[in-house]
């Protein structure tokens, strides 16, 4: 984000707002019109407000005239990384007041300059739940019939300084009477946010495939993790687990092995929310002779639809190296879903 030319190079990215009142902004438009709530963002010229009892409501950044909060905001100088506390104050339409933390002095800024901003995440004893599911499914009839089915679950719940992620998958493709793809996979992994930014994860996962030969896979872990961000418009966060690998076989037999892995999430949103992009996975390697290595990793992008109903476009690798016999498979998927 940039207000440009407006504080010196000082205000170029509005990250964050604290608000220590739930509902504390207010936004006037050039129609007169005054909405109060709580400002989420301004991104790709759309403001993002949460109304008390309208939920989520997107305005048109060139129909805001000024607006103000009670509580202060953080500007980064994108030129030196240098972060600045501000207050933000309604001034004459088309234009706001700004102060520094460390100045007394206020200058008057043109909304016009301010290109985007967003209210940090503040961590709080409420509950809040958020998901989504994706579907897919194609059906073909020709001189083959082939179908294809696909469905994810994705879901995540946090409350204070705890975080759950549940998540559980299926894919099966079938041409005439040969089944080339059935499997289905479930996750469960929960983060203990310790300090700020550093967390502690534990994280198990299981799958299994009634095609390859490499029928199950289950993997657990423990270790720390760190959030390099979390806004309104984008997260990443990295964790470091050790734990144990654990493989079965189409014949019954099996094995188990000490290993470690890397983990990330990325999420990004992009036109006013409009689009998500988001990438994570994992990457392991046992600690012994046998040198097994893993890959689960998926990628896509998600477009809302409605305030409710997705469309999905997805590629998943799963990718296991050194066992009886490897395992390297690549599912895409597209589809609709529902978020919430």
């Amino acid at each position: 984000m940039a207000i440009k030319k407006a504080l010196p190079p000082l205000l170029t990215t509005l990250l964050s707002g604290t608000l220590s009142v739930a509902w504390a902004d207010t936004v006037w438009l050039n129609n007169g019109d005054r909405l109060t709530g709580t400002v989420r963002y301004l991104s790709d010229g759309k403001l993002g407000l949460d109304m008390e009892y309208g939920g989520t409501l997107t305005l048109t950044w060139s129909a805001v005239s000024t607006l103000a909060s009670n509580n202060p905001f953080v500007v980064e100088n994108k030129k030196t990384g240098e972060n600045y506390h501000v207050t933000l104050t309604a001034g004459d339409p088309g234009y706001v007041w700004v102060r520094r933390d460390d100045e007394r002095q206020q200058q008057k800024v043109s909304v016009k300059r301010i290109d985007d901003f967003m209210k940090e995440k503040v961590r709080t004893d409420t509950l809040s739940w958020t998901g989504n599911i994706d579907a897919g499914v194609n059906i073909k009839k020709s001189s083959t019939k082939t179908d294809d089915y696909n469905f994810s679950l994705n879901t995540k719940l946090s409350q204070g300084r705890w975080r759950h992620d549940i998540g559980a998958t299926y894919n099966r493709e079938q041409e005439n009477e040969s089944v080339n793809t059935d499997n289905y996979s479930l996750r469960y992994a929960f983060d203990y946010i310790f300090r700020e930014q550093y967390f502690w994860q534990t994280r198990g996962t299981y799958k299994r495939d009634w095609v390859e030969d490499v029928s199950r896979q289950a993997l657990i872990g423990t270790g720390p993790g760190y959030q390099l961000w979390d806004t309104e418009l984008s997260s990443f966060s990295v964790s470091i687990l050790a734990g144990a690998f654990g493989y079965g076989y189409s014949d019954g037999s099996s094995d188990d092995h000490l290993g470690a892995s890397i983990r990330w999430n990325y999420q990004r949103y992009l036109l006013a929310k409009k689009v998500t992009l988001y990438s994570n996975g994992d990457i392991g390697h046992s600690l012994d002779e046998d040198g097994i290595f893993t890959m689960d990793a998926e990628v896509g992008l998600r477009y809302s639809l409605t305030s409710w109903s997705t469309w999905h476009i997805g590629y998943h690798k799963n990718l296991v190296h050194g066992t009886r016999d490897n395992l390297n498979e690549g599912t895409f998927s597209t589809g609709l879903g529902v978020k919430w």
